[in-house]
């Protein structure tokens, strides 16, 4: 076990930074001393961290890997988080695939959600809400260039208790899955 004695090197490798590395006696007792403590300290800290997440991984290997993959999952739906051109190029999409069908073979449900985002895209009230490993798409009040009262005025915007009834879509790991779910049977004659 020869990675367990990894603080015994890092503690002794600190020890040879600090006879190396002295401040000059000018320094003393002024604001540079202050800082290099600061940071000398702040990195003694997360050295230690480091060295106690290494030997607790070794003592518990499933929790360090049930740790490992969440932390891998969070960063893969981070760098998977889609972003407004990733919505709209998906909502063309869907547009095009709708248009090619006749009027009556439409799935009306189908066919009203996208009118409803096409109107709010014209009419620039879509807003995106990036959460970072999630995105929330939502319908404002007023257009994003109104500068009416009442589009500005913090009493009529939309308000924390009622921005559950303005989402209209979820974005998770490069899809939107609302527009994806009212758009898996937009053809009523499909086989």
């Amino acid at each position: 076990m020869r990675l367990l004695r990894v603080g015994d090197r890092i503690s002794a490798l600190r020890v040879r930074l600090d006879e190396k590395f002295t401040l000059p006696e000018r320094f003393k007792g002024t604001v540079v001393e202050k800082w290099t403590n600061y940071w000398k300290g702040l990195l003694r800290d997360y050295t230690e961290v480091g060295v106690g997440v290494v030997k607790e991984s070794y003592a518990k290997p499933k929790k360090a890997f049930l740790y490992g993959t969440g932390a891998l999952a969070v960063y893969l739906a981070a760098q998977n988080n889609p972003d407004e051109r990733a919505f709209m190029t998906l909502l063309r999409k869907q547009t095009n695939r709708m248009v090619t069908l006749p009027t009556e073979q439409q799935n009306r449900e189908s066919a009203d959600y996208l009118v409803m985002l096409e109107r709010a895209v014209n009419q620039k009230k879509l807003r995106l809400l990036s959460l970072g490993i999630f995105t929330l798409m939502w319908v404002d009040l007023y257009d994003e260039d109104d500068c009416t009262y009442p589009a500005i005025c913090e009493y009529t915007s939309v308000g924390f208790l009622n921005f559950h009834e303005r989402i209209i879509d979820v974005g998770f790991w490069n899809e939107f899955w609302r527009l994806k779910y009212k758009m898996r049977n937009y053809d009523i004659n499909y086989l």
